[in-house]
């Protein structure tokens, strides 16, 4: 999640996307819907979205969160994090992943990159390991101090634009990203499930997205796709561990670490999982409850969490309808 002040950001700022949106939505919803999972012609229709008014939730006692949460994998990755530019730990256990992956490129790529100091998973990489980067910003006033920070460093490109399931390969490509690269950090807070299932022609060996800790393994859950759509400050946005973990195992990756404030998961390409050492890698094995938000009043087992708000996101007279699917 990036800096909360966001959330503030006015909606004005966002009427740029209606045209982008509006352009790209056909494309995005087939593109959106690809995956590596072949399916068949005679499958059984899709169940109907449930709507957002009445969410059923798969309820797990607490303590036994509380008591997966507390074993450590071999890899120590719990006390490996630590903060450069980060938000939270993200930069320690990206090292940590390096040290038992070996870069090809040493070339990352970050969608949502702010402005490129403040919580930042790539400027570490750049400045204290001499990593390329090609870094993607939506918002209009962090992609010009994205550009102007980076103006003197012809290894990292930058680019101003929204992010569709719909434009996203075609934006690395213009980039020049190379297919085998080494990071994704995918950082939206919107469709960021959807972005990660439709990138199928690259390849990255370390995975790092956001996820929606309110909602506990083994409660699938995955916000309703529209262009459109933004963070508005409360607890809908993204997807669940689970439907994280399910969509990572039909891409070959597989999970190897949920940050300690419940924020971020990491995943690796299954050819690279045995080197980590750990025995289950499962949701709720390695879910960790959110540590931000109040203190009471949040949907996941410690109460925490973005406040519940129900109401439709606004972008001028345009109305998006809240809905969380609990099926993917």
């Amino acid at each position: 999640m990036i800096c909360p002040h966001f959330r503030e950001m006015n909606v004005m700022q966002h009427k740029d996307r209606f045209t982008q949106g509006l352009f790209l939505l056909s494309a995005a919803i087939v593109i959106s819907g690809c995956s590596n999972q072949v399916s068949s012609p005679n499958a059984p229709p899709q169940a109907k979205p449930q709507s957002a008014a009445a969410p059923t939730h798969v309820p797990v006692p607490t303590q036994d969160i509380a008591a997966h949460a507390a074993e450590s994998t071999s890899a120590d990755f719990e006390n490996h994090e630590h903060r450069v530019f980060s938000q939270q730990g993200e930069d320690g256990i990206i090292e940590r992943l390096f040290e038992f992956i070996e870069p090809t490129h040493r070339y990352a790529v970050e969608f949502g990159a702010g402005d490129g100091l403040e919580f930042s998973n790539t400027r570490n990489l750049v400045l204290n390991r001499g990593w390329s980067a090609f870094m993607i910003e939506g918002d209009d006033g962090f992609a010009r101090r994205l550009a102007h920070r980076y103006r003197d460093i012809p290894r990292v490109k930058t680019k101003q634009a929204w992010i569709f399931p719909g434009n996203i390969e075609q934006l690395l490509e213009d980039g020049g990203v190379p297919r085998d690269l080494d990071l994704i950090s995918i950082d939206i807070d919107s469709n960021d499930y959807y972005v990660w299932r439709a990138i199928v022609n690259y390849r990255p060996k370390v995975v790092l997205i956001e996820f929606n800790g309110s909602f506990p393994p083994p409660q699938k859950m995955v916000v309703n796709f529209h262009p459109m759509t933004y963070w508005d400050g409360s607890d809908y946005y993204g997807a669940s561990i689970q439907s994280m973990y399910e969509l990572g195992k039909r891409k070959g990756y597989e999970l190897v670490y949920c940050e300690n404030n419940g924020v971020n998961l990491f995943f690796v390409d299954r050819g690279y999982y045995e080197r980590f050492g750990i025995d289950d890698n499962s949701p709720i094995k390695l879910y960790k409850p959110p540590l931000y938000g109040p203190l009471q009043g949040g949907r996941a087992p410690n109460g925490r969490g973005h406040a519940q708000m129900m109401d439709d996101i606004v972008i001028d007279k345009f109305r998006i309808k809240k809905v969380f699917n609990f099926d993917r």
